[in-house]
């Protein structure tokens, strides 16, 4: 069988996410900082199907937090495991996601990104005040960590085993490429991509522009909460100026352009670039200004190579 060029690349990259741990066991920083990268490429490749049909959102990190605290407090007032609280609890980001559809649809470009960085206050405040059930700005500590996992007679703890984390975080980062590969190559990718371009042409050709948007809004949102309850019960904590912030809105857009929106892998590729630059190189080098990295990126990202690296791969005949 014949393999396409442009498959060797993600090849030989998943490859080598899967093997290096077998090879350097002793590296529990490299599986940290490694398994937040696939947690925030998750993120980024969540972001980057709402962005495909042309809106730019400031505000994932509602999502990301509401799955967070969704899950926290199935955990902590319910005691269900970590198993059903995730992907229940992201249903929170999408009734969200319905909420900010119903409120913001008509809104395009700048607007739609003010008013999305403004949606995060408004999860943020409700956690923050809502004392009886939330405990305010302390958050919730002591969630249940990740479940154990037996197979025969072999037990996998991915609760305090970050290489076991590592590979969990790996899998739900590769299913989430699954989708996003799906969102870009199916009859519905195209539709997002003529939404788009010009969305007065898809309307006239009967697409049903809002209804299209608002379907990669939901799944999007849903992937979001996914990451986020994820993080939730890796921390073993969640408050609400962790989950809540500008930080986690702005690094999925800085991971999708770095790395290639328009690409399968450019989310991720931007994730696996930077973070762990920042991480292992530039933060013992800047301690307090580490993060500024992300802004030089946006300014040369827009000026040398506006379609990210991932432009720079070969690409399937019918490349976006």
């Amino acid at each position: 069988m014949k393999i396409s060029p442009s498959l060797l690349p993600a090849a030989a990259g998943i490859l080598l996410l899967a093997v290096w741990p077998l090879v350097f066991r002793d590296s529990p920083q490299f599986y940290q900082v490694l398994g937040i990268t696939c947690l925030y490429g998750t993120l980024a490749l969540a972001w980057n199907i709402y962005a495909l049909s042309g809106a730019i959102s400031l505000g994932h990190a509602a999502f990301f937090g509401l799955g967070a605290y969704a899950s926290a407090l199935l955990n902590h007032h319910w005691h269900w495991s970590p198993l059903y609280t995730i992907p229940l609890g992201a249903m929170a980001a999408v009734a969200f996601a319905v909420f900010w559809n119903g409120c913001f649809q008509r809104l395009r470009g700048v607007y739609l990104g003010l008013a999305s960085l403004a949606a995060v206050e408004i999860p943020k405040t409700i956690m923050d005040n809502w004392d009886r059930l939330t405990y305010g700005s302390m958050g919730i500590v002591g969630l249940d960590r990740l479940p154990d996992l037996a197979l025969g007679g072999l037990q996998v703890d991915f609760g305090l085993n970050i290489k076991a984390q590592y590979y969990v975080l790996l899998a739900i980062m590769l299913l989430a490429a699954l989708i996003h590969r799906q969102s870009i190559r199916s009859r519905w990718g195209w539709t997002l991509r003529a939404v788009r371009e010009n969305e007065t042409a898809a309307a006239a050709l009967g697409i049903a522009t809002n209804r299209e948007r608002a379907k990669a809004l939901l799944l999007s949102s849903y992937l979001a909460g996914i990451a986020g309850g994820l993080y939730a019960h890796i921390m073993g904590l969640v408050e609400p100026a962790l989950v809540f912030n500008l930080h986690l809105s702005v690094l999925p857009l800085v991971f999708s352009m770095f790395g290639g929106s328009a690409r399968v892998w450019g989310p991720v590729l931007g994730a696996f670039i930077l973070y762990p630059l920042e991480q292992l190189f530039l933060q013992p080098l800047l301690p307090m200004g580490h993060s500024a990295v992300y802004g030089l990126v946006i300014i040369l990202t827009i000026f040398y190579f506006p379609k990210g690296i991932a432009a720079w791969m070969p690409s399937p005949p019918r490349s976006v």
